[in-house]
């Protein structure tokens, strides 16, 4: 457009912003008028030429590429809107002046919810918001939110109403719509916005999926992609029918794709985090089954017992309608199974090569199989047998210690969808544990047998000792080596074993397993309390390795009379049981590292000694514990002002690079991150275990933080000509409840009480007294003289009545300060002095000196603007020099 060019006028039924912001003169014309619209640049020109449907815009605009307010507005930056904007008369202004308050409402509205929507953890009621919003935001008669089925790939309604029914969103949900299909199809597929006139003209236009098969004429529509932070698509959002001033139906605007835009971001972001957070807490809830699952499997030696124990379980933790455990019969050369029939349980067998099963089992691999009756190798004859259909099939083969195949364990037909590679591994994993336990079972049953066969205690005790999956080392009575059954267990080779029999265990025990060590010699002793001694999560070290183990010692004995047991195993103790002679001690050592990767696994979503204290105590209880702990807040100054002023992808990357150099501060302090409160974050530190030097480590942090954000700044920001970051961090000691809160069906682990309250004011203080850390006269109690600190003031903060006074936290014991802030602290503390004894104008004799040696001290100028205000009004005559807190 060039200077020649005619006024701009604002059409009743164009926006006042579609009207000012730069054009081309792109055309297109209606088949049932002859209107012309001016079109913006469109990204697939393809639509341009489709009658009757009009694209008004079909633009993809990276929402992350502007920032918020920059993008919407940039429009009114031309200098042609400036010289139209002097030539109107004063009702056009006033129409213009409303047009942008309205606007700057709406954006107002998207930032506060995007802040309210990150805390709220009720996704459903988000999304309802987020629908709510938009529908007013764009003044749309209809607003539709469609969802991608992750199992399927297919769309499904999504904008029922939060509180409805169960059942109902079930039902609403089992409709599917297949990718591509309408124009919300068409936008799922290609990831582009469609800003639609006369949509139900359009081509592509599908009533049933479109407007939902309801009664409505789709005049106009707006359709934009919800995508996750990473691309992913999650769904898309389409606004039926703009409305305009008069009530007529009108197209929607640049404005309207940009709102609508803006919250469908917010709307994918919410459901990529849902998705991941429901992926991590089932990954979660999975493997506390496989544990518990894990120790009750060696609850019983009967395999018929076991077998069904094996099968509900592994049921339940794959959510499978079926699960059947083939076991092999080496002899028939057979994979026998017991299976529900139609009327009683049978007995199955089959080849051990025939049907998915067989070739799980002779191949050694894995099968998933989404369509069992598509894949040539599945054998149907079972089904017709037992009357059932099978859909999709996962095989695992089960293997002994030795790798051998002796079973497999098949789950058929998922509740929800197929089996997935999760579910693989999570069944890799059950069956070995399985396959232990089946072992254990076999070999105690062949050792029963031969039992019953031989009186041989020698060959007895072997078959005992081979049977055991666990390692079991026997010591003879001069505390020799004399066998061990695994010694590969203990990464032991038969040469090593052969050098260890001629050692004493003392000697190849070593100081390093002393406690071990301690109780041998207590079982060897025969006292009263040493006839069985148990030991839980023992870091072991032998041949220079570690292994964390639970271990049993049990004294041999020659002779008990135990019910007539001659096993030699047992006695109490007196050097040689009841009635015979010691014949040494047998040890018997189980492997728990698996339980401690599970434990290091829990810990990458949270702290570990959260994540071990959830594992050892009942996590899904509610109610908590009173402690003495620290408390650390901190917060980004003006992080609204700073969002502003950059484009959102950066305001991310600053966030998190934030959020990692605080978490990393926190956590390298002993502390845990109770949780991120917008650009806040909130840390405790004693929580699980209390520490007489929490708030020593909870400065320590904070100073942490405080250099890592000046790092930043001098290493990102002011480089790239930003200015740099600033933040408030408050520190406070106190007693607070620390547990699960909330209910039973959602729950946070956090703490709560009025020393958090306490910290939480502190940090807000920060910014009045202009300084980074301001920690309470509860933490100076605890830290001694850690730290070089001074005293700011005394204070109320709001909502309390008692006074506490704030100190500034500048550095550690033996940081060096400058001459010019040594001098700063020292007239300030004569100020402050002063200023208590109502010498006002000694203190603002002594606070100006402070910001001359100092010009930026931020209490200095705090109490000499006070200082001032009250040589002019004094204070009352009962005042204490305590400073009442009007705002948070």
């Amino acid at each position: 457009m060039n200077s020649c060019q005619p006024p701009i006028e604002f059409p009743s039924n164009v926006s006042i912003a579609d009207a000012v912001s730069p054009q081309i003169s792109v055309q297109v014309t209606s088949s049932d008028s002859n209107e012309k619209l001016n079109v913006r640049p469109p990204n697939f020109q393809r639509s341009l030429s489709i009658a009757p449907a009009v694209i008004i815009n079909s633009r993809v605009d990276n929402l992350e590429a502007e920032p918020l307010t920059t993008s919407i507005l940039q429009k009114y930056y031309d200098p042609r809107f400036m010289v139209q904007l002097d030539k109107m008369d004063k009702t056009a202004r006033s129409e213009i002046v409303k047009h942008l308050l309205s606007l700057f409402k709406k954006v107002d509205k998207i930032l506060l919810m995007g802040g309210l929507i990150s805390l709220e953890m009720d996704t459903e009621y988000a999304l309802d918001q987020i629908i709510y919003e938009a529908e007013n935001l764009v003044s749309a008669e209809l607003l539709l939110l469609y969802l991608v089925d992750p199992a399927t790939g297919d769309f499904y309604a999504a904008d029922f109403d939060p509180y409805m029914d169960p059942k109902e969103k079930e039902l609403i949900k089992e409709r599917k719509y297949p990718m591509g299909m309408g124009i919300v199809g068409w936008v799922g597929s290609t990831l582009e916005t469609v800003n639609l006139k006369d949509a139900s003209r359009h081509e592509r236009f599908e009533h049933d999926i479109d407007i939902r098969g309801m009664n409505v004429i789709a005049n106009s529509m707006l359709c934009v992609p919800l995508a996750s932070k990473d691309g992913v698509l999650k769904g898309v959002m389409a606004a039926i029918n703009k409305t305009g001033p008069n009530g007529n139906t009108i197209v929607f605007n640049q404005e309207d794709e940009f709102l609508l835009k803006t919250l469908g971001k917010l709307a994918g972001m919410l459901i990529g985090n849902a998705q991941t957070y429901n992926r991590l807490k089932k990954t979660q809830e999975k493997v506390e089954v496989l544990l518990e699952t894990t120790r009750s499997l060696g609850s019983t030696l009967e395999l018929d017992l076991l077998v069904k124990r094996i099968m509900d379980a592994a049921k339940d933790l794959l959510m499978a309608d079926r699960c059947t455990l083939f076991l092999s019969d080496a002899k028939a050369k057979q994979l026998k199974a017991h299976i529900q029939g139609r009327d009683s349980i049978e007995e199955i067998r089959i080849p051990m090569n025939s049907g998915i099963a067989g070739f799980a089992f002779t191949s050694g691999e894995s099968v998933n199989i989404a369509d069992a009756y598509k894949d040539s190798r599945f054998n149907p004859d079972v089904d017709k047998k037992t009357g059932y259909i099978t859909r999709n099939m996962l095989c695992i083969p089960i293997r002994n210690i030795s790798g051998q195949s002796i079973g497999v364990t098949q789950m058929i037909n998922k509740k929800v969808g197929a089996f997935e590679a999760d579910d693989e591994k999570l069944l890799i994993s059950f069956s070995a544990q399985a396959a232990v336990a089946i072992e254990n079972s076999n070999l105690f049953k062949k050792t029963e047998d031969m039992l019953r066969e031989t009186s041989n205690m020698k060959n007895y005790l072997s078959m005992i000792l081979q049977s055991i999956t666990n390692v079991v080392i026997t010591l003879d009575k001069n505390g020799y080596l004399s066998h061990i059954n695994h010694p590969q267990k203990m990464d032991l080779d038969d040469s090593a074993v052969e050098a260890l029999k001629k050692q004493h265990f003392e000697v190849w025990l070593g100081a390093e397993n002393a406690t071990l060590l301690s109780d041998i010699k207590r079982a060897f002793s025969g006292s009263s309390d040493s006839s069985t001694i148990f030991a839980q999560d023992y870091e072991l070290s032998i041949n220079n390795k570690i292994k964390n183990v639970n271990y049993t010692i049990v004294q041999m004995a020659e002779g008990s009379t135990n019910n007539n047991d001659t096993s030699g195993v047992g006695g109490n103790g007196g050097g040689g049981g009841i009635t015979g002679l010691s014949h040494g001690v047998v040890i018997v050592l189980e492997d728990i590292s698996s339980e401690k990767r599970a434990l290091m696994t829990l810990g990458r979503y949270m702290s570990p000694a959260l994540a071990k204290q959830v594992m050892a105590e009942d996590g899904g209880q509610l109610g908590g514990k009173r402690k003495k702990v620290a408390i650390l807040f901190s917060d980004i100054r003006s992080f609204t002002t700073i969002s502003e002023s950059m484009e959102p992808h950066m305001v991310v990357e600053m966030l998190n690079h934030h959020f990692t150099d605080a978490v990393n501060a926190i956590v390298a302090e002993q502390g845990i991150l109770d949780k991120y409160i917008g650009d806040a974050v909130m840390a405790v530190f004693g929580v699980p275990f209390v520490n007489p030097d929490d708030s020593i480590h909870a400065c320590s942090a904070a100073l942490r933080m405080k250099e890592s954000l000046q790092v930043y700044n001098e290493t990102v920001r002011i480089p790239n000509g930003q200015d740099p970051i600033k933040m408030g961090i408050g520190v406070n000691t106190g007693m607070v409840l620390s547990g699960n809160i909330g209910s039973l069906k959602r729950m946070e682990f956090s703490c709560i009480g009025d020393a958090v309250n306490l910290s939480s004011r502190i940090e807000g203080m920060t910014k009045m007294y202009g300084v980074t850390i301001l920690i309470t006269e509860h933490t100076v109690n605890e830290i001694g003289d850690n730290f070089i600190i001074r005293e700011i003031d005394s204070v109320v903060v709001k909502g309390k009545s008692n006074k506490v006074s704030i100190y500034e936290l500048l550095g550690r014991k033996g940081d060096e300060l400058s001459a010019s802030m040594a001098a700063t602290l020292e007239y300030f503390e004569f100020g402050l002095k002063a200023f208590r004894e109502r010498a006002f104008d000694q203190a603002i004799e002594c606070f100006s000196k402070a910001l001359r040696s100092t010009k930026d001290d931020g209490p200095s100028l705090a109490l000499l603007e006070r200082a001032m205000m009250y040589r002019i009004e004094p204070p009352p005559d009962d005042w204490n020099g305590v400073y009442h807190a009007d705002s948070k």
